[in-house]
């Protein structure tokens, strides 16, 4: 790659990641058993589905979100009262705080729209969802999709161990669930919308604002790998020990190109995807970033943070 300037439409991952004796995602409990997230896969070959263990992607959302919060913090992005203090309602908890966000002229969505995508760094990127008053829904769809985190069929294990929690009373006794294996990750960010207002088809900050929030974003993500927080870490700390993959990055109106390691062949078409969709949309419509480590991947991350800055245009359109 040169270091010549990307202007990211979207951006995809497609990633083979090793989690070793790790209880990141669990569903509950029956009585003194914790039990772990569980997926069907079913795939072409197979007799009948197999059932593997897996980490939902609302924990990964979560996990990267709290990523985002803290860098936002470090690096003094606009949030609002309730995005600082990682309210799960973001925007929301300010407007049913009724904190001075809105003003007597900001009567349409378009406005008020503006008003929350310009006061919040988390809440343009991560989505909210709120009524305000008269009625009107004020929402805003994610700029980042994540997909569950489940585990190749045969090349995962989940195993049941036994502990006693030791007190000043008796001790008790309860079952824990670990897992290990080989796990398909994807995920996809759509940088093009990161300030945009569809009520109005517009830009609601500047281009140097949208690169911080974008460069913000992707440093989260690759945080979201490097530490994977969940369940029960305190004990059974993952041992990361492989990722591999490849990030895709569309530079026009066209999806990077995304597949799920759970086929085998996914990097392989990922390329032969690559090609046809530049010749289809023009050389340099897609660029891929390949990775066989952790530390690969940092790279490449920081690569595209050096390269990349968001796509914009006056006829950008709406997904919401």
């Amino acid at each position: 790659m040169s270091n010549a300037k990307l202007s990211i439409y979207s951006l995809s991952v497609s990633g083979l990641v090793s989690w070793q004796l790790h209880a990141l995602n669990n569903e509950g409990n029956e009585g003194n058993q914790s039990l772990t997230r569980r997926y069907y896969i079913i795939q072409k070959g197979m007799s009948e589905p197999e059932y593997v263990n897996g980490v939902s992607g609302d924990m990964l959302k979560h996990i990267q979100a709290e990523h985002l919060h803290r860098i936002a913090i470090e690096s003094n992005l606009n949030l609002s009262a309730g995005g600082k203090q990682f309210n799960p309602d973001r925007i929301g908890y300010d407007i049913d705080k009724n904190l001075p966000i809105f003003s007597e002229k900001d009567t349409d969505l378009a406005a008020k729209t503006t008003k929350a995508l310009q006061l919040c760094s988390i809440s343009d990127l991560e989505g909210f969802m709120v009524t305000v008053k008269g009625g009107q829904t004020l929402k805003r769809e994610s700029v980042i999709e994540f997909g569950a985190v489940v585990g190749l069929p045969t090349f995962v294990k989940t195993q049941s161990y036994f502990h006693a929690k030791y007190g000043v009373d008796n001790p008790t006794p309860y079952n824990v669930q670990v897992s290990s294996g080989l796990y398909a990750t994807v995920l996809n960010i759509e940088a093009f919308r990161i300030g945009y207002n569809p009520h109005n088809f517009s830009y609601s900050i500047d281009i140097t604002e949208r690169k911080q929030r974008l460069d913000a974003l992707l440093k989260s993500v690759l945080y979201t790998y490097m530490q994977p927080n969940g369940a029960k870490r305190n004990t059974h700390l993952p041992h990361p020990d492989y990722f591999e993959g490849v990030i895709t990055v569309s530079t026009r109106r066209c999806p990077a190109p995304m597949l799920s390691p759970l086929e085998e062949s996914y990097n392989r078409q990922i390329h032969s995807l690559k090609d046809t969709l530049n010749k289809l949309n023009g050389e340099g419509t897609i660029h891929c970033f390949e990775f066989d480590s952790m530390a690969k991947f940092a790279e490449q991350i920081q690569t595209i943070i050096a390269q990349g800055q968001p796509w914009e245009s006056e006829n950008a359109l709406s997904v919401e």
